[in-house]
């Protein structure tokens, strides 16, 4: 069996939000704990990590089987954050998650792409893992 298989990863940047949002750790791991059950997972398995950064910043990791939701933010450069999202089941919309964590922090501008999961014998040479 060929082709794309369910799950993938989406990165994402997030700029000109909210300061007062970026800085909250409560705010920032309900959005991440948020993002996760909408990717899938049962609240159940979900575990969360914040770690906020003194004078202002916080990187934060909200986990479950089926999906994980990761932030990085940047108050100081543009109230700006970059986000990561992995996710294990089919018909989760990524996309759509993001739009909401940005939503979520107040953000004026957003960029992302993504990565779908694909078979190892469908990767191109170059990315390939060892057998």
């Amino acid at each position: 069996m060929t082709g794309e298989i369910a799950g993938g990863r989406w990165v994402g940047e997030i700029y000109g939000c909210q300061v007062e949002r970026l800085e909250d750790p409560r705010l920032v791991e309900d959005a991440l704990r948020h993002a996760v059950r909408r990717l899938g997972a049962d609240d159940a398995t979900i575990k969360s990590v914040v770690y906020k950064f003194n004078p202002q910043g916080i990187s934060a990791a909200a986990l479950s089987p089926v999906a994980a939701v990761m932030i990085h933010t940047w108050p100081e450069d543009d109230a700006s954050a970059t986000l990561d999202l992995y996710f294990y089941r089919e018909g989760a919309d990524a996309g759509e998650v993001l739009k909401h964590l940005a939503e979520a922090f107040g953000a004026r501008r957003e960029n992302a792409f993504s990565y779908r999961r694909h078979r190892p014998t469908d990767r191109p040479a170059g990315l390939r893992g060892r057998s």
